[in-house]
């Protein structure tokens, strides 16, 4: 009886096991990733809906899920892909991404599949160039099957131009392919197949789901819409019943083609195990007369502005996120790669022959955790120059060249206190020094890496099949230039007896005729620390600096700093949005040269305590050497940065008079 018991129950447990086998490899979650072009955040209406257009479905991923508020991304449609399907930033993967990928890149469709994953991508593809045909398909990166576009939107408009010559500009198609077949035209891409092909690309999602649920085979759908990238042609059945133009017209259709896929996954009873990601590649639009909405921020994609790079964020997984998030939490599109991996069960495909700069993110979106898995995020122009560098709440602009015209054009390394001032207008890093060398620290890190995963060279990525180098192959990456990264010379000599007092400007004296004269490219600098123009008064016992900040003046205060010059210290409390406690200063005279040093208080965000940062500025005055006969004065600031960041040191000349 024993035995026969025996038998029967390891015939049961076989039965048991050949039953739940697939039902068991079945509860991989689903992931949809819907990815709209150039939609800004002023466009939805849970990130504040700038035009009134109502947008239910795409709110409704966010109340059932997370919304992300520091959601970032490239700058820019080509690299925003690269970055997105490969957990990479863009400039890893060439020279110049404008010139797609290599199939050597893997994106997260390759490694899904390997888990037994369907994959689709319906929408826009980018990541091929020019020579994509035959050569990068979606089909050679992961994707099973793929309708809609190679490159990008505007293409659209080209044959209905005068004079258009389809012998210099290929006339643009919408395709559809299989894996394992050449990709096939479908249609001419024209002004009225760019209304329809965002609704095409949702019905084929639906049939895509539907299949695929039918199989109990766990699939990836990327729906990479082609609005609001400009020209902004709604559906037909959208086209003026908003009331807000093309643009809230196919913002209309953008949420119902959402919709169109949410409904899917409930009728086909899988919504619960399916993670829905709803962002954006770049910010608002900024081609009239269809230009977007950046909603807080200012600026628009192709800058590394807020409204460039923050974009509107929603994820839904009801099985794993908690309804009802809402989070100022920085997360980096980058993030999306090795988080799906992480919620497919699989993080051991993350590869690791490469630099990810994705981190996972599932802990912080399940409520796990308060904190992002993220702080900073790096910004840089398609040829590698470092554009701007995010920390927390801060914002360093290494090279600001955005705004036109700009306000303050000598002034190129600015450092915006983003939670104070969401609109990047109020430069403060001369008032948040410490925060400069943390952003240096991470630039330094982020250089380095180039020498372990050299970068995929222009040549490399001009053809297939590539081949990495061996690791630690690669020569340093020099990302950014500033006054304060070249070696500084010897000091010169500095007069006798200073008296500092007068106007002081930064601007530059040119001591030949109009001539003779070269003009020579600025050199992006921390300045002094106090400005380009400055007025001092100095006596025995102290020395007084102001400077203007606001202007006007009749209705602003000027920032003053005070240094007592016998040997106790001075307090300076500057106001610059946020009310704390002031700057602790001391001086000294070695020689000729007065050394002012200063305590800067800096409130730690996450822990609450107060720290300080150093800043030492040595100051004396420079004997002519030649006309008008004037003595300039030189500044020379070091800057130590917070939590083991870097320090910094340059040196700044100032000539007398405004000038």
């Amino acid at each position: 009886m024993k035995l026969l018991f025996a038998q029967r129950s390891y015939v049961t447990i076989a039965l048991f096991l050949l039953v739940q086998g697939p039902v068991l490899a079945q509860e991989k979650p689903n992931v949809i990733l819907i990815f709209p072009d150039n939609l800004g955040v002023g466009e939805v209406a849970a990130f504040g809906g700038a035009r009134g257009v109502p947008t239910p479905n795409i709110d409704r991923i966010g109340t059932e899920g997370i919304r992300l508020t520091n959601f970032n991304v490239e700058y820019s449609c080509t690299p925003s892909r690269i970055a997105i399907l490969t957990g990479r930033y863009a400039v890893r993967a060439g020279e110049d991404y404008y010139a797609g990928t290599t199939l050597w890149e893997e994106t997260v469709a390759e490694r899904l599949k390997t888990e037994g994953y369907a994959t689709a991508l319906f929408g826009k593809w980018d990541l091929g160039a020019k020579n994509w045909q035959g050569k990068r398909e979606p089909t050679q990166q992961g994707f099973d099957e793929w309708y809609g576009i190679p490159g990008t939107t505007h293409v659209s408009q080209f044959p209905s131009m005068e004079g258009f010559d389809p012998g210099l500009q290929p006339a643009p198609y919408i395709w559809e392919g299989t894996v394992g077949s050449p990709s096939k035209k479908v249609k001419p891409f024209t002004p009225e197949t760019r209304r329809t092909i965002d609704r095409e690309a949702a019905e084929k999602g639906k049939a895509f789901i539907k299949e695929n649920a039918k199989k109990n085979t766990p699939f990836f759908l990327y729906y990479a819409m082609t609005q609001l990238h400009f020209p902004a042609l709604p559906h037909p059945d959208k086209a003026g019943t908003t009331g807000a133009g093309d643009m809230g017209d196919a913002m209309a259709d953008v949420d119902y083609n959402v919709g169109l896929i949410l409904d899917q996954l409930k009728a086909s009873g899988i919504e619960d195990n399916t993670l829905v990601i709803w962002c954006t590649d770049n910010g608002a639009e900024m081609r009239r007369p269809w230009r977007g909405s950046p909603g807080p921020w200012r600026g628009y994609y192709n800058s590394a502005m807020e409204g460039g790079v923050r974009t509107p964020a929603v994820i839904r997984w009801p099985k794993r996120i908690p309804a009802g998030q809402v989070s100022n939490e920085m997360v980096h599109e980058v993030d999306l790669f090795t988080s799906i991996l992480h919620a497919a069960g699989a993080p051991d495909t993350v590869p690791q022959d490469r630099i990810i700069d994705g981190v996972n993110q599932v802990p912080f979106w399940e409520g796990k955790q308060t904190h992002s898995n993220r702080e900073s995020a790096i910004f840089t122009q398609r040829f590698g120059q470092i554009m701007a560098v995010k920390w927390r709440d801060w914002k360093l602009w290494y090279v600001y060249k955005t705004e036109m015209p700009d306000p303050e054009p000598d002034n190129l390394v600015r450092l915006f206190d983003l939670r104070v001032d969401p609109r990047e207008e109020i430069d403060v890093k001369d008032y948040y020094p410490g925060v400069i060398g943390i952003m240096d620290k991470l630039v330094q890190e982020y250089e380095a890496t180039f020498i372990k995963h050299p970068r995929v060279s222009a040549s490399a990525n001009a053809a297939d099949p590539y081949i990495a180098p061996p690791i630690n192959s690669g020569a340093p990456v020099q990302t950014y230039t500033r006054s304060d990264s070249t070696t500084l010379g010897p000091r010169s000599a500095a007069m006798a007896n200073p008296d500092f007092s007068g106007t002081w400007s930064t601007t530059v004296l040119h001591r030949v005729s109009v001539i003779n004269r070269k003009e020579e490219p600025l050199m992006p600098t921390l300045g002094s620390g106090w400005g380009d123009k400055i007025s001092i008064q100095h006596t025995p016992t102290k020395l007084d600096v102001e400077r203007v900040v606001f202007i006007p003046r009749e209705i602003q205060q000027l920032v003053s700093y005070h240094f007592a010059l016998d040997g106790s210290s001075s307090e300076n409390p500057i106001q610059m949005g946020r009310t704390g406690k002031p700057i602790v200063s001391t001086s000294t005279w070695e020689g000729a040269r007065l050394v002012i040093t200063s305590q800067y208080p800096f409130q730690d965000s996450k822990s609450g305590k107060w720290l300080t940062s150093k800043v030492t500025q040595t100051l004396w005055l420079q004997p002519p050497s030649g006309t008008p006969w004037e003595p300039t004065l030189i500044v020379e600031t070091s800057r130590e940065g917070l939590f083991g960041g870097l320090t910094t040191t340059n040196r700044t000349v100032y000539t007398k008079g405004y000038r």
